[in-house]
């Protein structure tokens, strides 16, 4: 029988904090949880509708330069779209890759992991948006400490999903399909054309 969610901010703040000592125990709790899949794919939505509004007020704050036009960094919107499609993708080859190397995690776990990568993600972005207001520097540094903490993250949430035994096997698969989504996406972008445009920034 899953758990419910306690939705009260401070206590989701708390968790995502525990995330970076303590991710086995926090990916139980989150692949515990049991909701319809339908409200998943909705709060998977509403995430992304949110990331999206964070890097448009991003983009009208500190607006990118003109070697940056024409460029994904300048489109904030076409920017979520990849992103969403990304993180669709990933959520597809977190079951399927697992499942390939005899894993027995579900595809709701999947996207309960990556939901919950999400809002971490949304955190750092708040945090990094109101540090670059003064702290230029330092709202870079955690920008970057944010995307090491995503493959921390994932790397152990995946590992605990499959019940697979070594994180840094997990990791290098993850880095391996990653290449191979990347790949994929690009052959993808330049048949429909979007290749043609700068990716400057990306």
């Amino acid at each position: 029988m899953g758990q419910s969610m306690n939705f009260k901010p401070g206590y989701l703040l708390g968790m995502a904090l525990q995330t970076i000592p303590e991710p086995r125990k926090i990916a139980r709790e989150i692949q515990a949880l049991r909701y319809p899949r339908a409200i998943l794919w909705q709060t998977f939505a509403l995430f992304l509708i949110l990331s999206t509004g964070i890097g448009i007020t991003a983009s009208v704050l500190f607006p990118p330069g003109p070697e940056f036009e024409g460029s994904l960094l300048a489109d904030p919107i076409r920017m979520g779209i990849i992103e969403g499609s990304i993180l669709v993708i990933t959520i597809f080859a977190i079951y399927w890759v697992g499942q390939a190397f005899g894993g027995k995690g579900r595809f709701d776990e999947a996207i309960l992991t990556i939901l919950w990568l999400q809002f971490i993600a949304l955190i750092v972005q708040v945090v990094v948006v109101v540090l670059a207001l003064f702290a230029a520097n330092l709202a870079m540094m955690v920008n970057v400490g944010g995307i090491v903490l995503t493959f921390w993250v994932l790397s152990h949430f995946i590992t605990e999903m499959h019940g697979f035994r070594s994180v840094g096997l997990v990791f290098a698969i993850i880095l391996l399909t990653l290449m191979g989504v990347i790949i994929g996406l690009a052959v993808i972008m330049a048949i429909i054309g979007v290749g043609t445009i700068s990716t400057v920034g990306l």
